[in-house]
């Protein structure tokens, strides 16, 4: 007889006392697990330190909540509220240790939802004046079981969580947010890969550049101090319903809202054979997930934000909130200007 439990909800905090914590959720009460055991301060922790990837994630919270009953408890939603970074504030529910945040691997699947694909096309169209054909090609290929479009995110550092900022580089032509689910694994001590549980995404995109040559896709992707974010909860995978997930994104200026989309995404969405299966099999038969290293999979998106629904796209100062159903919650982040730099002074003067 298989027992179903409640799916279990976690998050990663930073306390300016003592740095990084991980806490468990019991309805709107963090539990700071950090707080009884200091070798424990992250998802990371649990799974590769305190027995995670041998007994579970959800089994292993619970032995901790048993070995100790005096936890500290935090407001779930005080932390969700603040943006004052000299306060305790969320991070992303998931990372690597300090001493190797590269442990942490972010890719992302593109095309996986045919809005996106049919949007994507009109827009390269529309910027090159030609038919480019790409993106409707490559959905079709997936959808009848070929090659997904798959690629890596930044470094991990580029990586926000909840409350924390979006950066804006300055020749950007056109940033739209992408609403994603995503999906953590990692290896587990019998060397299989286990999907650890499903938290939101911001697959923040320069569709301007994208849209005048599908080649510019790195450079639409990845920048620096901020590209992309998670959060704000990491449910587990236990019961966690990946089959059907509501997903809206709501864009503000000036607190007024200038754009909202709402779209399904989830397995059931995936038009392609074994649903997500199918973009695991392509994404870990080459890229092998080392041991003792977590990895973010975006999944893509079925919200596109169109020219024609934001003709000047993100804008410094425009708040992002991102809504996810399943208990993940909503991703707030704002967008700030990338600090220009003076590094390329010498070049330019040889």
């Amino acid at each position: 007889k298989i027992i179903k439990r409640e799916n279990m909800k976690l998050l990663q905090f930073f306390d300016p006392v003592d740095g990084q914590h991980v806490g468990v959720i019991e309805n709107e009460v963090v539990v700071d697990l950090t707080s009884v055991n200091t070798s424990i301060s992250t998802v990371y922790d649990l799974y590769y330190n305190a027995g995670g990837d041998s007994m579970g994630m959800v089994e292993v919270v619970e032995k901790i909540k048993r070995e100790y009953q005096n936890c500290r408890q935090l407001s779930l939603p005080e932390l969700l509220e603040n943006r004052d970074p000299s306060r305790i504030h969320l991070t992303k529910p998931v990372s690597g240790p300090d001493s190797n945040p590269n442990a942490l691997k972010v890719w992302l699947a593109g095309v996986t939802h045919e809005v996106s694909a049919k949007l994507r096309e009109i827009e390269a169209k529309q910027a090159t004046g030609s038919d480019v054909n790409v993106y409707d090609q490559k959905y079709k290929e997936v959808s009848s079981g070929g090659r997904p479009e798959l690629f890596s995110k930044g470094e991990p550092d580029t990586v926000m969580g909840h409350g924390q900022a979006i950066t804006r580089p300055s020749d950007t032509v056109r940033l739209v947010p992408e609403t994603e689910l995503v999906s953590i694994y990692g290896v587990n001590s019998a060397g299989q890969i286990d999907r650890l549980g499903f938290t939101g995404g911001n697959d923040v995109t320069d569709n301007g550049i994208e849209a005048d040559n599908p080649l510019n896709l790195p450079q639409a992707k990845n920048w620096a101090g901020g590209c992309a974010s998670l959060g704000p909860l990491l449910v587990t995978a236990d019961e966690y319903d990946d089959a059907e997930v509501i997903v809206s994104c709501e864009i503000l200026r000036k607190g007024k809202r200038v754009g909202f989309k709402k779209g399904e995404t989830g397995q059931n969405n995936l038009n392609m054979p074994d649903s997500l299966l199918h973009l695991e099999r392509h994404l870990f038969r080459r890229i092998m997930l080392e041991s003792r290293t977590l990895l973010a999979f975006f999944w893509g998106t079925p919200i596109v934000f169109s020219e024609a629904d934001m003709s000047d796209g993100l804008q410094v100062g425009d708040v992002m909130k991102l809504e996810f159903s399943g208990g993940i919650g909503t991703l707030e982040n704002e967008v700030a200007a990338l600090p220009k730099t003076k590094q390329l002074e010498q070049l330019e003067l040889n």
